[in-house]
């Protein structure tokens, strides 16, 4: 019961520090005058937040397996790990990156601040039924499973939607800092608005017209969208383009390509897999959240079978299966899913140059 005691007092002690340090943070991150200090801030906690749950885990798996009370100590081990998951999602994006921070190959979203949807988690994503609008956390899911996917934040934002990770520009060189990064981008889509920035946008999208992808899911906004480019005498997007559309062109014989979507997950990985292999000559499986979810919950029960069986052939408690086959569960995922990425940006590594 002692090391029961001691481990309360150490999860307290850690759920205060972490709340002092966020919050410290926010409100730096509110009172910073440009993208340099918002940046430095996310990416202090980054490394606070990184370290204070390093020692708390160390220290409570420590407790864990040299005390008696291992089934009460690891649920409240359980219940501090989703309360600090459940706050992270819901306020101050980690990324912390400004443009020059980028150095690998990278896919640039472009939308219009409104489009942004602070959904907290994926299960709520899926569970939307408005399957004629477009949604950056189901579409980014899939498509940065290729390569990273980053789209201009809000400086001064404290929380950031599931999709594309946030990049931080200063107010008054945006245009620049965008310029470069399309030029850089190895894929640029276009989420259609008639709002000024993203007017300027797409007319600048005029020079890539062989890396961008357009995608339309209102009819009124892309009117005014080609009434506006028509005065500058600038025709970047396909004729085809239509509500409800994801449109691009075909490098080498300038075919256009236009595809019908619908809010779905699996209609978002038909129109990507397409895509991806049509333009930059990539395959990959995709991991949808329902194959996702089914991965883990199988992998979970072969590996909890796996060590109840070693149990009865060493002898060893049914609890301790039980929590050997978790953590081993856990860090196994972890690890395939790292050896799968490494495996296929070596099968792909000079597609992605």
């Amino acid at each position: 019961m002692n090391n029961t005691i001691i481990l309360l007092i150490i999860s307290t002690i850690y759920i205060i520090s972490f709340e002092l340090l966020r919050k410290s943070a926010l409100n730096k991150i509110q009172n910073s005058n440009n993208a340099d200090n918002s940046c430095f801030y996310r990416k202090k906690f980054f490394w606070q937040r990184t370290i204070i749950t390093s020692l708390y885990v160390v220290i409570a798996m420590y407790i864990i397996f040299s005390g008696d009370a291992a089934d009460v100590n690891c649920i409240m081990v359980g219940v501090v790990y989703a309360w600090s998951s459940f706050i992270v999602s819901r306020s101050l994006p980690l990324s912390g990156k400004r443009p020059n921070d980028i150095k690998s190959k990278f896919v640039l979203y472009l939308r219009g601040f409104a489009f942004d949807d602070y959904t907290t988690n994926n299960k709520t994503l899926l569970e939307k039924k408005d399957i004629n609008k477009f949604s950056e956390g189901l579409f980014i899911g899939i498509l940065k499973q290729y390569m990273p996917v980053y789209a201009v934040g809000m400086t001064k934002e404290l929380c950031s939607p599931i999709g594309a990770e946030r990049i931080y520009l200063n107010d008054a060189n945006w245009e620049s800092e965008v310029l470069d990064l399309m030029t850089r981008a190895s894929l640029i889509v276009i989420l259609l608005n008639d709002s000024p920035s993203c007017i300027w946008e797409v007319s600048r999208s005029n020079q890539f017209k062989e890396s961008v992808v357009y995608i339309c899911d209102n009819s009124s906004k892309l009117l005014n969208i080609r009434k506006e480019l028509n005065k500058q005498c600038v025709y970047p997007i396909p004729i085809g383009l239509t509500n409800g559309t994801i449109s691009y062109v075909l490098k080498d014989c300038n075919e256009v390509i236009t595809s019908k979507y619908s809010n779905k997950e699996n209609d978002y990985m038909r129109i990507l897999k397409k895509m991806m292999y049509e333009k930059l000559g990539l395959r990959r499986f995709i991991f949808t959240q329902k194959r996702l979810i089914i991965a883990v919950w199988l992998h979970i029960a072969i590996m909890v079978v796996c060590w109840w069986l070693l149990a009865l052939k060493f002898d060893l408690s049914v609890k301790s299966a039980i929590i050997w086959g978790v953590l081993s569960c856990a860090i196994s995922i972890v690890l395939m899913q790292y050896a799968y990425d490494k495996l296929y940006r070596l099968i792909n590594n000079s597609k992605l140059k």
